[in-house]
């Protein structure tokens, strides 16, 4: 039977801050999005006062005068998660991270390696990050990434839950079919208007109904709340590339403007992709392979992270300016994103949100149910207009 931990920092950008600068300490913190006008993150003292990620910074200063909003520093926060990973590793080589404060540990072969089960490992880690670090993180310990994952959840901040063998369905059964990660909004009211409102009713639900709303995902969304997943932890590094699109030309080319229409249309396909996993990325790296098949790259990264096509499409000229390093022909590109981030919170309707940004998410959730509903081509983004002369 695998041991299976996902590891969940708390409170993570805050902490780090006040990890880094001892000023900030014991006092109430907020990492704000300067672009989206929301709380990201909140030390453990300004909780105390009601802030929540996902709260308009405005609103957060007047339920806390005291609160300190400082701006997000992801390079930092990069830093620190690596670190993390490092001492991961020294406890087993199979450590995958899947975001920037999060990861899978698969500890199957602790007993032998250590002579004790995994919940010791574990605390002992944990003691050793708050020691040399000053962050803390929570556990769930079960038998595969899902269980463990929802399990890491329940007992923040700074807290453990062990799903034992054999208790996987009856431990999911009462929870919200939300707890599912993947599960996009509207995926989850059509379950909620047919009376599938727990992982318990997903599980036990006759699985031709359940295609009509998950479709060919159907049989996998239904083994997952019955406790069921055989995805296995896979080591990787936390800033390498996680999704790609790629495209081989017929004939080589040459004409930039040509170069750039398809990097439009990897991008828009890349990024679909992040939104429905749920995530955000602050990198996206750009191959190029020439026709004498040699490559060269280079990447971009943002300021904070992002699940939009229009935050990178602006700097695409420039990236195919600094990757294209050869004056050849070209015969193929390639996309990718990295550094990954679970998406910043956000309140329950984005038109609620002030600002540009709000409209810019409301307008692409809706290209993409148009999309999935009609087929990619159903809705097309122009090109952007030229700069005037």
């Amino acid at each position: 039977m695998r041991s299976v931990v996902h590891c969940d920092g708390d409170r993570f950008f805050a902490s780090i801050e006040q990890a880094a600068d001892q000023r900030l300490r014991n006092r109430p913190i907020a990492i704000g999005g300067a672009r989206r006008g929301i709380v990201i993150s909140a030390s453990n003292e300004a909780r105390l006062s009601g802030i929540r990620p996902g709260m308009p910074v405005r609103r957060a200063k007047r339920a806390c005068p005291s609160l300190l909003v400082l701006p997000g520093h992801f390079d930092l926060y990069e830093q620190f998660f690596q670190q993390i990973l490092c001492l991961c590793e020294e406890t087993t080589p199979l450590v995958q991270p899947v975001a920037i404060g999060a990861a899978y540990l698969d500890l199957t072969g602790t007993r032998a390696i250590h002579g004790k089960g995994a919940l010791p490992v574990v605390r002992q880690l944990r003691q050793t990050v708050q020691r040399w670090l000053r962050v803390s993180f929570s556990t769930g310990i079960a038998a595969n990434k899902t269980v463990a994952r929802i399990a890491s959840r329940l007992r923040k901040p700074a807290g453990e839950f062990v799903v034992l063998p054999g208790r996987e369905a009856s431990f999911l059964a009462p929870l919200s079919v939300g707890c599912l990660e993947g599960i996009r909004p509207e995926t989850r009211e059509t379950l909620e208007l047919a009376g599938v409102r727990t992982l318990g009713a997903l599980a036990s639900a006759p699985l031709d109904a359940l295609q009509l709303a998950l479709g060919r995902h159907a049989l996998q969304w239904q083994r997952r709340a019955q406790g069921v997943d055989e995805d296995p932890v896979r080591p990787q590094s936390a800033n390498a590339p996680q999704w790609r699109e790629s495209v081989e030309f017929a004939e080589e080319a040459w004409e930039e403007p040509r170069i750039l229409a398809s990097l439009r249309t990897m991008l828009e396909r890349l990024m679909t992709r992040v939104r429905e996993q749920g995530i955000e990325v602050r990198r996206l790296t750009l191959s190029l392979r020439y026709t004498d098949r040699e490559e060269t790259g280079h990447s971009l990264t943002l300021a904070a992270p992002s699940d939009l096509e229009m935050d990178f499409e602006p700097a695409l000229p420039g990236l195919l300016r600094s990757a294209w390093k050869r004056r050849v022909r070209l015969r193929a590109l390639s996309l990718s994103v990295s550094r990954i981030y679970r998406p910043s919170p956000q309140l329950p309707l984005f038109d609620g949100l002030p600002g540009e940004h709000a409209s810019l998410r409301t307008l692409a959730a809706a290209v993409d149910r148009i999309r999935r509903k009609y087929g990619e081509n159903a809705i097309r983004r122009g090109a952007p207009a030229e700069s005037p002369s």
